[in-house]
């Protein structure tokens, strides 16, 4: 029996071959793949949180002032058209003009991190109480207008924006100009139809007001969502008529609103820089009253608007029937 050296420890039968051993598992490769994997992680979720943090803010802000330049200018659109429907309508035999503009409800959103951002677009039409009213009283030489007969009239349409990155805004069309409403202010970016100027006859010098009421009719309604909706608006009726009052009198301009610090704004305005110089508690007075009314959804301004020794007032009082339809985009 040969027990060389060379096969000590192997059985009779063995062939000599060593037993290989199978790889082990290197400790330190696994440690650096996992941590290799968790920094990986930490990148990815601090490149998101940084996307998420900051360029969607900015993103969805841009995306929204967007969109509140686009319904100023619808809601502009269809201030201008209507006040060329009633400018050339007035004492008009012609059928109605149906007009029609898109309102933009939604601003876009940013797929996958933020959605788009709804809006509520409302309509009040006219009425009896208080809603947003505007109401003319001038004491002709033959007739007393007033709000009971053809000085009254009223109505709105509201697009809401609960914007949630750009400031909350409201575009509202009301008595035939429109407002933008915001938490810093309010102010009116297209006005009424108002003209204040001398006629001078020789050496007599008499004051001319021309003013157009605007009376939304129609069934109250309230939509909400993305997308857009249609409003029509059909010029149903529209005159104007020339009172006189020899010796000059007063006229008198009362407005019911929600935005009464708008409205007493653009008078005192529109009346300082008017062709016919006027100055203030002298030739014109403009006040404004707050009237908070417990139990109603708003709270509402009374803004008396009072110029005196008006010789001339040519009065254009327009009927538009609304309505807000689908649009199908």
């Amino acid at each position: 029996m040969d027990l060389s050296p060379l096969h000590f420890g192997c059985s009779r039968n063995s062939t000599s071959d060593r037993i290989r051993k199978s790889p082990r598992w290197d400790d330190e490769e696994g440690v650096a793949s996992t941590v290799g994997t968790i920094m990986a992680l930490m990148v990815f979720l601090t490149a998101m949180g940084m996307f998420t943090n900051q360029f969607v803010p900015v993103w969805m802000s841009d995306n929204e002032s967007a969109h509140m330049s686009t319904a100023i200018q619808q809601f502009v659109t269809l201030k201008s058209q209507i006040d060329g429907v009633i400018a050339d309508s007035a004492n008009s035999l012609v059928a109605p003009t149906p007009l029609f503009v898109p309102i933009t409800l939604s601003a876009a959103g940013i797929p996958v991190f933020a959605g788009p951002t709804a809006g509520i677009l409302a309509f009040h039409p006219k009425s009896t109480y208080m809603r947003p009213s505007f109401n003319v009283s001038f004491e002709a030489d033959n007739y007393s207008l007033g709000p009971l007969n053809d000085g009254h009239s009223g109505g709105d349409i509201d697009l809401y924006c609960p914007n949630r990155y750009y400031v909350e805004q409201h575009v509202v069309y009301e008595n035939g100009a429109v407002i933008i409403n915001q938490s810093d202010g309010e102010f009116i970016i297209a006005g009424i139809q108002l003209s204040v100027s001398n006629y001078i006859a020789g050496s007599d010098t008499s004051r001319v007001v021309k003013l157009t009421q605007v009376s939304l009719m129609g069934q109250n309604k309230t939509v909400g969502g993305m997308g857009s909706k249609g409003i029509n608006a059909d010029v149903l009726y529209a005159d104007t008529s020339v009172y006189s009052s020899t010796g000059g009198a007063d006229l008198v301009i009362t407005i019911a609103s929600k935005h009464g610090s708008a409205w007493g704004t653009f008078f005192e305005n529109s009346l300082n820089n008017s062709l016919a110089d006027l100055t203030y508690g002298i030739d014109f007075t403009v006040s404004r009253t707050f009237y908070d009314f417990t139990g109603y959804a708003y709270d509402y301004y009374v803004t008396t608007v009072t110029i005196m020794d008006v010789n001339v007032f040519d009065h254009t009082h327009a009927t538009i029937q609304v309505r807000i339809g689908e649009l199908g985009v």
